[in-house]
């Protein structure tokens, strides 16, 4: 009987869901090397995009549970494990990436989760800077975490903001986390003030984006983009109708496109207008 070379033997392991691949590690250390070989994870993470498969959906189930939805077959629902055991406290998804969850565990414990291959790095902690003022209204925090291809690097960005009394904005911060450098450096400061509160970054195109104001006074929206590349936050421009304050806004990322939705009355029907940014 023939046999296959090494080349055509990783090109058809390459079109296999992880699941398959983490069962087929067992056949021999060779073929358990092949698969954790760096190259290897990056050639199924490009089919997988390419051929848009081995996608999930994640839920949450009660406060302390997150199920995973197939989108190849919907019916297969499964409990995801929490990497620290069943304890009763709360997890906040941060944000997601080819496969990786960035998520905060009891309120101060930040990690990325695999939640294929189950297995998990816990983020060096990293104080905010900054002295709180005497008279503080709250504090509010803004996470966005996604890949730059570029530097072949997964970045979290972290963004602190202090209010006073009367929406009286006092200082921010803004920090990204390398998973390259397992460490985190503090970037130039944030300038706008982000409108809703725990608002994840949505990445398209090598950029996170987020919903955010001049000032806390302002009623103007603008649309903030952070380049994980060159780690600077720059204005995105808007579609005229953005300028029409009867409009509720929304911004989402669809099919690797920033996706901008409009909801507004036209007499007696509620029409919703969708931006895609695809330049």
């Amino acid at each position: 009987m023939a046999t296959l070379s090494h080349d055509m033997i990783i090109e058809i392991l390459g079109c296999l869901s992880v699941k398959d691949l983490l069962r087929f590690k067992c056949v021999s250390k060779l073929w358990c090397s092949w698969i954790e070989d760096p190259y290897f994870i990056n050639l199924h993470l490009s089919y997988s995009l390419k051929t848009n498969t081995n996608h999930s959906l994640i839920l949450r189930h009660r406060k302390f549970q997150f199920l995973s939805v197939n989108y190849d077959s919907p019916k297969t629902t499964r409990r995801l494990e929490q990497p620290f055991g069943e304890q009763k406290k709360p997890i906040q998804i941060l944000g997601s990436c080819n496969g990786l969850l960035a998520v905060e565990y009891d309120y101060n414990r930040i990690f990325l989760w695999n939640l294929s291959t189950r297995k998990y790095q816990v983020l060096p902690s990293t104080k905010i800077d900054f002295s709180s003022p005497s008279i503080c209204y709250g504090r509010s925090i803004y996470y966005g975490f996604g890949y730059d291809l570029v530097s072949d690097d997964y970045k979290l960005v972290r963004m602190v903001q202090l209010l006073g009394e009367n929406d009286e904005y006092f200082h921010s911060e803004a920090k990204v986390y390398s998973l390259r450098s397992n460490c985190w450096r503090r970037i130039k400061d944030f300038c706008f003030y982000l409108i809703f509160y725990r608002e994840l970054g949505f990445l398209a195109n090598n950029v996170l984006h987020w919903m955010v104001s001049r000032t806390p006074e302002s009623s103007n929206r603008n649309l903030v983009g952070f380049d994980l590349r060159s780690e600077e936050f720059r204005v995105v421009e808007l579609p005229d109708f953005c300028l029409d304050e009867n409009f509720y806004f929304d911004v989402k990322a669809m099919g690797g496109y920033l996706c901008l939705t409009a909801t507004h009355r036209e007499l007696n029907d509620v029409v919703v207008d969708v931006w895609i940014m695809k330049e």
